[in-house]
């Protein structure tokens, strides 16, 4: 089986279907060049020197979501060929990876969902995987998860090892966020399967909180200490399972009307309590400012 360095098949060159769809044939200025898309989590290739607390913290997805106060140039240039050729599916995926690139994934989704129901005209398997997993990757970034859902079902799972672990752990989040646990925790299985702990455990970590969210932890957990190491190795990985296993109960053991939030947790910036603070603490240094000048006031004055 081939192994790809993660960052997707889609080569770097310009639109693939010939130069009547070329951005690059558009420009006497810059050639366009669409950027490479990346798998999801690499497909699990950049982990080598991550720790398992990183892997976690990936997997959160923040609520705030970055805006750029304008188009790149890049950008702006996809944006103008594809507003002068609106139908050209080639242009729709320049534009889409371009913004990929710049990780506005709003944009992403907005862009390439008019190319959802085209995909079977891309004659290459790898490129119609890309711009399905892209898309599905998109919608689920901005919360739009049965968007992702439906996205995910229309790909036909691949061979190629990175891209089949892009494809698995988005699957094991997605169905975890629309609440189908035995669906999210099969997927899980799959992408451990065969694999050694040191894998697995980071398999996990990537998986560990959603499969908290929807009950199968502990499947979870029994599969990985069936991975473990006998041996000196042994207390290690006892070590690493712990690990995952205290992330994926913070992740869920405080909760209020929003859903399960830990307590430190930024997701949505700062919680409400650490503002109600914050404002409680300015309020008290305030009047302690008020206190002390009306005390150097009436002393000035000699009334005290």
């Amino acid at each position: 089986m081939r192994k790809r360095q993660g960052a997707g098949a889609v080569s770097g060159s310009s639109v693939a279907s010939g130069p009547e769809d070329s951005l690059s044939t558009q420009s006497s200025v810059e050639p366009f060049v669409r950027p490479k898309p990346l798998l999801y989590m690499s497909g699990t290739a950049n982990w080598k020197k991550d720790e398992i607390a990183d892997i976690v913290r990936a997997t959160v997805i923040p609520r705030t979501k970055y805006v750029a106060k304008s188009n790149s140039g890049k950008a702006q240039q996809a944006k103008e060929a594809l507003d002068d050729d609106p139908y050209n599916l080639q242009r729709i995926i320049d534009l889409g990876y371009v913004y990929a690139s710049e990780v506005q994934y709003d944009k992403v989704a907005n862009v390439l969902i008019r190319g959802w129901k085209r995909v079977g005209e891309l004659e290459d398997s790898t490129e119609r995987f890309m711009f399905l997993i892209k898309l599905s990757e998109a919608s689920f970034r901005n919360r739009q998860f049965k968007q992702a859902h439906a996205v995910l079902m229309d790909i036909d799972a691949p061979e190629d090892y990175y891209e089949k672990k892009a494809y698995q752990l988005l699957c094991c989040h997605v169905f975890a966020e629309i609440g189908q646990g035995s669906e999210a925790l099969s997927m899980f299985s799959k992408a451990i399967d065969g694999e050694p702990f040191e894998t697995s455990i980071k398999i996990w970590a990537a998986c560990a909180i959603r499969l908290k969210k929807v009950g199968s932890h502990e499947a979870a957990k029994e599969a990985l200490l069936k991975k473990a190491r006998t041996g000196p190795n042994n207390p290690m990985d006892q070590s690493s399972i712990d690990t995952v296993e205290n992330w994926a109960i913070m992740s869920t053991e405080w909760k209020d009307e929003g859903g399960w939030k830990a307590p430190f947790n930024l997701e949505d910036g700062l919680p409400r309590w650490m503002i109600k603070v914050v404002i409680f603490l300015a309020c008290l240094f305030f009047v302690y400012i008020l206190y002390w000048l009306e005390t150097r006031n009436l002393r000035v004055m000699k009334m005290i």
